[in-house]
């Protein structure tokens, strides 16, 4: 199976969680992309630090693109825990729901984002957290661990493998670093350079 390409918010030099952004990401060609989701009011919204919601993209205008393009799926990076349910109604309202995938701040929100018909994601920042974050995936049902990119090595992916779950790596850009995680054969890639990784992808993994 080929690595996942992700465009990073702000993928291609563009605006984070811009209309540039979302636009660019969906026609570069790859397979997912990422937005920040914040809430304000009762309205979702793509950003990473909620200034003035009014200069934000809303989160259902965008799922409106997304909806064009119904074979890309979304990395939903939610910045404050309990937007679960929210994000969900409007993918549903969309018959979207198979199309999001969550990160971020929604941990113990996995049981209601199965039953939505999203997919959820275990996160980890602190490598500390490698061995738990394995032991806590058993029950939860998470099959894909997303972590920084450096955490990813032979060894920890042997770990993950012997186990069936998937490693997502964040946020690579180097050429170099790109070309390591291809040969170590990650799940996923996000990148603010998808052009750079689907052409090394490629390029390795044929």
């Amino acid at each position: 199976m080929k690595t996942i390409i992700t465009a990073h918010s702000g993928c291609e030099g563009t605006a984070p969680n811009s209309m540039d952004h979302i636009r660019t990401a969906l026609s570069c060609g790859s397979e997912m992309l990422e937005i920040d989701i914040r809430e304000q009011n009762g309205l979702l919204y793509l950003s990473h630090d909620l200034g003035d919601p009014a200069r934000c993209v809303v989160f259902g205008d965008f799922l409106d693109l997304l909806k064009e393009k119904p074979a890309v799926r979304v990395n939903c990076d939610v910045k404050t825990d309990g937007l679960a349910a929210a994000v969900m109604r409007e993918a549903n309202a969309r018959d979207m729901a198979g199309q999001i995938v969550f990160t971020g701040s929604c941990m113990g929100e996995e049981a209601l984002i199965g039953r939505e018909g999203g997919e959820f994601w275990y996160s980890i920042w602190n490598f500390g957290d490698f061995e738990p974050a394995l032991a806590s995936m058993a029950g939860s049902g998470a099959r894909i661990l997303n972590m920084p990119y450096r955490f990813a090595t032979e060894e920890t992916l042997a770990r993950t493998k012997a186990l069936g779950i998937g490693f997502s790596c964040w946020t690579a850009d180097s050429e170099e670093e790109i070309r390591r995680l291809l040969r170590l054969g990650v799940y996923n890639i996000t990148t603010r350079h998808p052009l750079l990784a689907l052409r090394l992808r490629e390029e390795i993994q044929g």
